[in-house]
């Protein structure tokens, strides 16, 4: 019983803050009989049921439940980074991201430009990978071993929201997601190994303390896509019915 409780907690909260079902028009389509679970209702607006249920949807996404992407720790293959104009760019390759299934739901809004509606995520992420840096008439990049700190990073999500209809239930159809994160200071950071190739990435991370926020912006975006799809692959599978009072 304690199982089924947490699971209706975390279920209800990531199909709350995505849907809004007063509004939808479902269509006809084919597909699999969803496995048939008991979850409770929670009203789109009582953000304290949401935020308490967040968590631990998050823990459940992050065991694979429904086929679902795990994502704490998740591994980013590359972030890249270009600037023309300076003649450099930067990459950080096998990103390791941890925190994410600690995120939490800072805000929800309705009726967006276009009918969209939205979202607003807190996180804090823990991340190491490899830094290289490639200037301008260089053939071998500087590289060093980065490890940064993203803390309270609010991310923006908004979406399209449609439905369908298939074997006499409904189901929730999010599209066209837009992710923008923003930082509300600045990602803290150190690099390895102590020599002079890491010396000369620090250098100019120093002159361009942006290059560091771009790089946690990627970082969370791509995070916050995961999140995105694993709640597509949920919705896709059991009926709005059994989460939400419609």
């Amino acid at each position: 019983m304690a199982y089924f409780v947490r699971f209706c907690f975390s279920v209800i909260v990531v199909c709350n803050i995505l849907s809004e079902t007063q509004q939808y028009v479902f269509r006809e389509s084919q597909a699999a009989s969803p496995p048939i679970l008991p979850f409770p209702t929670c009203r789109a607006e009582e953000i304290d049921c949401l935020r308490r249920g967040i968590r631990t949807f998050l823990i459940l996404m992050n065991s694979g439940y429904f086929g679902m992407k795990p994502i704490d720790p998740v591994i980013i293959n590359s972030v890249a980074i270009s600037l023309p104009e300076e003649k450099m760019s930067f990459l950080l390759r096998n990103v390791n991201v941890i925190g994410a299934k600690w995120t939490d739901l800072h805000s929800r809004s309705f009726n967006l430009e276009g009918g969209r509606s939205g979202v607003v995520f807190v996180s804090d992420f823990h991340i190491t990978g490899e830094l290289s840096m490639l200037l301008g008439g260089n053939v071998n990049p500087y590289t060093a071993y980065m490890t940064m700190d993203i803390h309270q990073v609010e991310t923006n999500v908004t979406y399209a929201v449609d439905g369908r209809r298939r074997n006499n239930d409904d189901y929730i159809i999010v599209s066209q997601e837009r992710i923008i994160p923003r930082n509300s200071r600045l990602p803290t950071y150190f690099l390895q190994p102590n020599s002079e190739e890491t010396a000369a990435i620090q250098q100019i991370l120093d002159l361009k303390p942006s290059i560091v926020d771009h790089l946690s912006d990627e970082i969370t975006t791509a995070v916050m896509h995961i999140l995105v799809d694993n709640f597509k692959l949920f919705s896709s599978k059991v009926p709005v019915r059994y989460y939400y009072n419609y």
